[in-house]
C-alpha cells in the first residue's frame, strides 16, 4: 500500500527530535507528535497509522489519560472537537455525544467486544478509567465496521495488558496509584500486576473509589452523588506458536449508590425519586490471534460474555427493581493482501437476554427479551494510482428480537455500505471524500414494554403499548476530510491540521410518544415508540497543533446545526459551537510538563421546537483547566499529577443538561512505576 508524504514527514521530524531531547518532560513532547501517527487498531478493525485512516477520529493515549485524569470515558474525550459529555456531572451517568448523537446512537467496544445495555434512564458506560491505556472515538457513522448502534459513532475503550507493564520479553512490572479530589472528597487506589516469562504473560489489577457529593459553582451540593466502587482485572496471555497468540481476559466492577432515578435530572419527591442502586458488571473476553506469514491468512476470532445487573431500592418506601443483561458474542475477522489489494472480511453474532422483576403496582413492565443478530461483513482497500486510493465495504445484518412473556417477535435485516476516495495530493497534505450509512436496530423496551407509564389517581393510569412494527433508525453521511503536516517550518518543528465537514441524514428516529390523558372521555392515554422524525444533522471540525520542543499548542473548534426535515424544527442535543484550546511546555531541568487547557461553548439558542414552549435557550461559558506533570529525577518511576478542573469555579451547565457541570475540581494523584 502507498504511504502517504504527510506520515514520511512526520516520522522523520519525530525522530530528530527524540534523538536531541533525552529528558521525560522532552520525551512527553516528542510523544505528542508520535501521536500524530497512532496506530488505531480496535476503532477501524484494521491496523493502520492514524493520518492514513480515511475518517475523523480521536484518539487518547495513556499520557493523555494519565493529565486528564477522567472519572469516566466521556470525561476522557471532552478535549476532543465534536465531542461533549452527556447525562450530567455525575461520572456513572454520563455518555458520549458525538456531532449531535447520543446514547444508544453511539456503539461502544472494550478491547474489540460490543457493549450492549440499554434500559430506561440508567447507565450504559462500565469500564473505569483507571483500567484504560486508551480511547478511540469515531466520528459519523460506521456500520459497515460494527452493525447495529454505530449511526453516530463508535467509542472503542482499551485496556491495559502486560507488554503496557513490563520492558522486554520477560520480567515483572506493574505501578500502584492513588489519588484524592478536593471537591467530593473523592479517593481513589489503583494497582496493576504484570509478568511475562517465555512464552506466557499475565497481569493482575484493581481499582477502588469512594467519594461523597459533588459540590457545585454555586457552593452548593449535588445530592445522590456519592458513591463506592471497586473492580478488578486479569489478563492470561500464552504464545502457541510464531504467529499464533491467545489471551483470556476477565473483569469484574461493583458499584453503589443512592442516586435519582433519573440521574440527569433533578431530584424531586413525586416523578423524580432517590434510589439505592447496586451495579454488578462481569466480563469475560477470549481471543485468539494468527498470523500464518502470507498474504493470505491474519485471522482473529473473538468469543465474549457480558453480564450487567442493576438492583435498585426507591428510599421512600422500599421498592425494589432489578434489571439484568447476558450477552454473548463471537467475532471472526480475517486480513488478506490480493497484489496491492488489502481485504478486510468477517462474522460478527451475539445473542442478548434481557431480564427485569419490577416492584410495586402500576408500573411499566419492560419485557423478559432475547435479541439474536448475526452478520458478515468486508471491506476492500485498492489503489488506482501512485497517489489515489479506493475503499469500499459492506456489512449485511439480521437480527430478531423476542419477547418471551407476550409470545410475540420482531426480525428485520439491514445493508450498511460505505465508500471512500483518498487522494494524496501532496506530500503535506491528504485529502478523501466518503459515504457511509449506518443503522441501529430498535431495542426489546422499545419495542415490547407494557404495564403503566404513570398513575394520576387510582384506575386512571396511561399505559404503555408495544409497538413490534418499529423500523431501525438509518443514517446516510457523507463526508470531506483533509489532513496537513508540515515539518521544520521553524526550525524542529511540526505543525499538523486536521478539518472535516459532513452532513449525516438521520431517518426513522425512534422517540417515545406521550398520548396524554383526555379527562372528558376519561382516557388516561397511552405511551409507545414511534419512528417519527426524518433529521438532518451537518457541520464541520477542525484541530491544528503545533509542536516544537518542549512546546506544544494545540487548537480546535467543532460545529454541529441539526433539523427536522419535515417541520424545520431545531433538533434536541445539538452541542454548541465550541472552542477548545490546549497549550503546555516541557521545563528539561526539572522533569515537568505544565499545561492549561481552555473551553469555549458559545451560545445555544437554535431550540426552536413544539415542546419548548417556555423558549429556553443556553448561555455561553468558557472553562479554564490546569494540568501538571512531575518525575522527580530522584526517584526512579514516580510520577506526580495535579489537575484543576474549573479553575474559576464558575456556575454553568452545557447547552441541553438539566444538572449544572461541578464546580472547582482540584485532583492529585500519585504514581510509582517498578
Amino acid at each position: 500500500m502507498h504511504k502517504c508524504g504527510v506520515f514520511k514527514s512526520l516520522t522523520m521530524v519525530t525522530a530528530v527530535a527524540a534523538a536531541v531531547n533525552s529528558s521525560w518532560a522532552e520525551e512527553t513532547v516528542s510523544e505528542q507528535q508520535a501521536a500524530l501517527e497512532t496506530v488505531v487498531v480496535t476503532a477501524t478493525r484494521i491496523e493502520k497509522p492514524l493520518n492514513e485512516v480515511a475518517r475523523s477520529i480521536a484518539v487518547v493515549d495513556q499520557e493523555e489519560l494519565l493529565q486528564i485524569q477522567p472519572k469516566s470515558i466521556a470525561e476522557a474525550l471532552a478535549y476532543s472537537p465534536n465531542i461533549t459529555t452527556s447525562g450530567g456531572p455525575r461520572a456513572a451517568n454520563q455518555t458520549v455525544n458525538v456531532r449531535g448523537l447520543t446514547g444508544n446512537k453511539v456503539l461502544q467496544t472494550i478491547d474489540g467486544a460490543r457493549q450492549n445495555f440499554e434500559s430506561g434512564h440508567r447507565p450504559s458506560y462500565f469500564l473505569d478509567p483507571e483500567l484504560v491505556k486508551s480511547v478511540e472515538a469515531v466520528r459519523g457513522p460506521a456500520s459497515s465496521l460494527w452493525g447495529s448502534g454505530a449511526i453516530g459513532g463508535v467509542v472503542a475503550q482499551n485496556t491495559i495488558n502486560a507488554d503496557d507493564l513490563v520492558d522486554g520479553d520477560s520480567g515483572l512490572g506493574g505501578f500502584a496509584k492513588g489519588g484524592y479530589n478536593d471537591n467530593n472528597d473523592g479517593a481513589t487506589a489503583t494497582m496493576a500486576l504484570a509478568g511475562k516469562q517465555g512464552d506466557f504473560g499475565w497481569l493482575v489489577s484493581g481499582y477502588g473509589r469512594d467519594s461523597d457529593h459533588l459540590e457545585m459553582g454555586n457552593g452548593k451540593e449535588l445530592l445522590g452523588s456519592e458513591s463506592e466502587s471497586w473492580g478488578a482485572m486479569g489478563k492470561l496471555n500464552w504464545n502457541l506458536a510464531e504467529g499464533q497468540d491467545i489471551e483470556l481476559a476477565y473483569r469484574h466492577s461493583d458499584w453503589d449508590g443512592a442516586v435519582p432515578t433519573n440521574a440527569a435530572a433533578e431530584l424531586n419527591g413525586t416523578s423524580n425519586f432517590m434510589i439505592d442502586r447496586k451495579q454488578t458488571t462481569d466480563n469475560t473476553n477470549l481471543s485468539y490471534r494468527l498470523d500464518a506469514g502470507n498474504d493470505w491468512l491474519n485471522l482473529e476470532a473473538r468469543l465474549y460474555n457480558n453480564q450487567v445487573e442493576m438492583d435498585e431500592v426507591r428510599v421512600a418506601d422500599g421498592r425494589a427493581d432489578t434489571t439484568e443483561i447476558d450477552t454473548w458474542g463471537f467475532n471472526l475477522t480475517n486480513q488478506s493482501l490480493l497484489g496491492n489489494t488489502r481485504l478486510l472480511y468477517g462474522i460478527d453474532t451475539y445473542i442478548e437476554d434481557f431480564d427485569t422483576a419490577r416492584g410495586g403496582e402500576n408500573r411499566p413492565q419492560p419485557p423478559e427479551a432475547q435479541t439474536t443478530s448475526w452478520s458478515v461483513y468486508g471491506l476492500a482497500e485498492v489503489p488506482l494510482a501512485d497517489a489515489w486510493n479506493l475503499e469500499f465495504g459492506l456489512r449485511y445484518d439480521d437480527f430478531e428480537t423476542e419477547a418471551k412473556n407476550l409470545d410475540a417477535s420482531s426480525s428485520d435485516s439491514a445493508t450498511s455500505p460505505s465508500a471512500a476516495i483518498v487522494w494524496d495530493a501532496a506530500d503535506w497534505l491528504v485529502l478523501s471524500v466518503r459515504h457511509d450509512r449506518a443503522f441501529r436496530a430498535p431495542g426489546s423496551e422499545e419495542l415490547y414494554s407494557t404495564g403503566y407509564h404513570f398513575c394520576m389517581f387510582p384506575g386512571f393510569c396511561n399505559t404503555f403499548e408495544p409497538n413490534p412494527e418499529l423500523e431501525p433508525e438509518e443514517a446516510a453521511n457523507t463526508e470531506l476530510n483533509a489532513k496537513m503536516a508540515f515539518a521544520d517550518t521553524l526550525g524542529a518543528d511540526v505543525i499538523h491540521v486536521e478539518a472535516a465537514v459532513f452532513q449525516n441524514n438521520v431517518d426513522n428516529f425512534i422517540e417515545q410518544v406521550v398520548a396524554f390523558p383526555d379527562f372528558t372521555r376519561f382516557d388516561p392515554g397511552t405511551t409507545s415508540w414511534f419512528n417519527v422524525d426524518e433529521a438532518i444533522l451537518e457541520g464541520a471540525e477542525i484541530s491544528a497543533a503545533y509542536l516544537r520542543g518542549p512546546l506544544a499548542l494545540k487548537a480546535s473548534y467543532g460545529q454541529v446545526r441539526g433539523e427536522d426535515d419535515n417541520t424545520g424544527e431545531d433538533l434536541t442535543n445539538i452541542p454548541a459551537d465550541t472552542w477548545k484550546l490546549d497549550a503546555s511546555f516541557g521545563f528539561e531541568s526539572i522533569n515537568m510538563l505544565a499545561g492549561v487547557r481552555y473551553v469555549y461553548a458559545d451560545d445555544q439558542a437554535r431550540t426552536d421546537y413544539e415542546e419548548n414552549v417556555g423558549g429556553t435557550v443556553y448561555d455561553s461559558y468558557g472553562v479554564t483547566d490546569l494540568y501538571l506533570s512531575w518525575q522527580p529525577q530522584a526517584v526512579d518511576g514516580v510520577r506526580f499529577d495535579l489537575s484543576v478542573n474549573n479553575l474559576e469555579d464558575k456556575y454553568y451547565r452545557q447547552a441541553w443538561e438539566q444538572l449544572y457541570s461541578a464546580g472547582r475540581e482540584v485532583i492529585f494523584s500519585a504514581r510509582y512505576r517498578f
